[in-house]
């Protein structure tokens, strides 16, 4: 009975704590965006961006979890008091089913992991980071881990804060920050759905989450976190009209998104290049400012390598190859035929196995069938998945161990990037409206 009592009281600190720092009005008033533009789960989502940065910031001072908890549930929950009209009038603009269906959800993945208490194998390498900040120890500790110590640090940190801080001390509470954040940002992707109906988002809402829900994940793995954040930053690039000189703001947001990635997982480093890139080459500014823009990439992931490889001590990648090495694979005919050919079978064994990318590639073709406008912002997305694809194939044709990590981790590694291209689905849904 506790633990259940557990469970609940670890949901109602995330809607707190989340609730904390910006509100509904205030946000839309920042972008320059109409009073109701942004919902509650659009600003939600933003509060836990804003979070994850705070843990970013936090993870590296040493300050005691527990204390650090305290002050944040007591400034959010004041700051929760003295909102709580505002608050309680965004929920109900978005209708209390619809939040009550959010909760219902998060609440069900909640039980399903207490009932399946178990770590799956890369479980077991982040929880040891995990360790490392929930006994408190320095975080210069994480290079001496025994399994993978350059792996980025900050999902293991969330989970061993939340740890720490539940009722029980029970390590899957910990763990609950990523199907939270993962239903949250489905429930944020509903909101590109141009339709009155509420019927039809409930129902849309349901599918997505039937077709990407993989229980495996949740068992220690991090791949949710990018999956969510990309979500949630390609909600915020539909605000975008590349024709037009855009909000700074908006574009900014998306780059703080983009730039959590690098500290979920080591191919973040890659998508958040690839994917802030091709949107710098998108936006109607001049060479100029197109160049600063890249300066800022370069340098923002040159604080992640400052701080990884100084402060922490370690950075580095698990696979290498030399260039030698790699030229010998290509110039051989044979062997590279065979390792694409593997490749792509392992792909297309991938879009089977996550049934998104059925629906995402069902999409995309029901919207050139009905000669849906290919305008820019349908562009950057294509672009974005054909380097997507790219990375993927430049990627395990370098490994060493060729057909175990195929066998283990390419499904995974497209999964993770799948929900950045959702907004086919959601575009064509608004097209159907329109037939």
């Amino acid at each position: 009975m506790i633990e259940i009592l557990g469970i609940f009281l670890q949901l109602l600190v995330f809607v707190l704590i989340f609730s904390f720092p910006f509100k509904v009005n205030q946000i839309n008033s920042f972008f320059g965006l109409e009073k109701n533009y942004l919902n509650y789960f659009d600003v939600h989502a933003i509060n836990i961006i804003f979070f994850i940065y705070l843990a970013i910031i936090l993870s590296f001072t040493g300050l005691d979890l527990k204390t650090i908890f305290k002050f944040h549930l007591i400034i959010s929950i004041i700051f929760f008091i003295f909102n709580f009209k505002e608050i309680k009038s965004s929920i109900y603009r978005i209708e209390k089913f619809n939040y009550l269906f959010f909760l219902l959800l998060i609440i069900s993945i909640f039980f399903y992991i207490s009932q399946n208490l178990k770590l799956e194998w890369d479980g077991h390498h982040w929880i040891e980071k995990a360790l490392v900040f929930f006994n408190g120890l320095k975080i210069q500790e994480i290079s001496n881990v025994k399994v993978h110590p350059h792996y980025p640090h900050i999902g293991s940190y969330i989970w061993a804060y939340f740890w720490k801080n539940s009722l029980l001390e029970l390590e899957y509470l910990g763990r609950f920050f990523q199907p939270y954040l993962y239903v949250l940002s489905i429930f944020v992707a509903s909101n590109l759905i141009k339709n009155t109906n509420n019927n039809l988002k409930i129902v849309s809402i349901l599918f997505l989450v039937l077709i990407t829900f993989e229980p495996y994940l949740f068992a220690g793995y991090q791949e949710y976190l990018i999956f969510s954040s990309l979500i949630i930053a390609s909600r915020y690039i539909q605000l975008l009209d590349f024709k037009k000189i855009e909000n700074f703001k908006i574009i900014f947001l998306v780059f703080l998104i983009f730039y959590t990635l690098p500290w979920y997982k080591d191919e973040g480093i890659v998508y958040y290049f690839i994917f802030s890139t091709i949107l710098i080459s998108f936006l109607n500014y001049n060479l100029k400012n197109k160049i600063i823009f890249f300066f800022i990439l370069i340098l923002l992931w040159y604080l992640q390598f400052l701080s990884q490889k100084y402060i922490i001590g370690i950075y580095d990648f698990p696979q290498k190859t030399s260039l030698e090495d790699l030229y010998n694979d290509i110039i051989n005919i044979k062997l590279f035929l065979t390792k694409i050919s593997k490749i792509f079978l392992h792909i297309f064994i991938s879009f089977i196995k996550y049934p998104l990318w059925l629906v995402l590639i069902i999409s995309f073709f029901g919207l050139l069938i009905n000669k849906a406008n290919l305008d820019k912002n349908m562009k950057y997305f294509i672009f974005c998945f054909l380097f997507n694809i790219l990375f993927i194939i430049a990627v395990f044709f370098t490994f060493k161990s060729f057909d175990f990590m195929l066998k283990v981790s390419l499904d995974r590694l497209l999964f993770q990037t799948s929900g950045f291209y959702s907004v086919f689905i959601v575009i064509f849904l608004n097209k159907i409206k329109k037939i």
